[in-house]
């Protein structure tokens, strides 16, 4: 496992990464004895690029303060099979399909209507009728983003 003073050094590089730019950051997981895992959010889309651009980044800096340190590096999106995990993931999906999963297993799908800090708003449908939801963070178990093929 990469030391904690190695895994703050990922943290800060690829907040250097990413500073100016409109993606942020979901999620970053060490695991392994080597393995950093970055999932990155954008209010415009996560491309390949950027999240090549992010990883040389980090590769290069590393490589340039810290030769010796043996890891391996992915960079991607937080794509649909990720939970959304922050406020600003909730409030640019605004006006898509949320599945929402609860802790005792009930399963609601609706229109986002709005998020705030407090929870988050969903026009549900139950059979032929529709009924505003609202949930707190910590009430739910997940919270994925429905699959459209319109």
């Amino acid at each position: 496992m990469l030391s904690a003073a190695n895994q703050q050094l990922f943290k800060s590089l690829l907040q250097q990464s990413i500073e100016g730019t409109d993606m942020f950051l979901v999620e970053i997981r060490f695991t392994g004895t080597e393995k950093v895992e970055i999932y990155l959010d954008s209010d415009n889309g996560v491309t390949i690029e950027k999240c090549t651009k992010v990883a040389r980044y980090i590769n290069k800096q590393l490589e340039e303060q810290q030769p010796e340190l043996m890891y391996e590096l992915e960079v991607s999106s937080a794509g649909l099979e990720h939970p959304l995990q922050s406020l600003r993931q909730y409030q640019k999906n605004v006006g898509r399909t949320l599945e929402v999963n609860m802790p005792d297993g009930k399963l609601y799908e609706g229109k986002l209507l709005n998020a705030d800090e407090n929870g988050f708003s969903i026009e549900a449908r139950q059979k032929q009728k529709r009924e505003l939801k609202t949930f707190k963070y910590d009430e739910v178990k997940e919270v994925f983003v429905g699959v459209s093929f319109n």
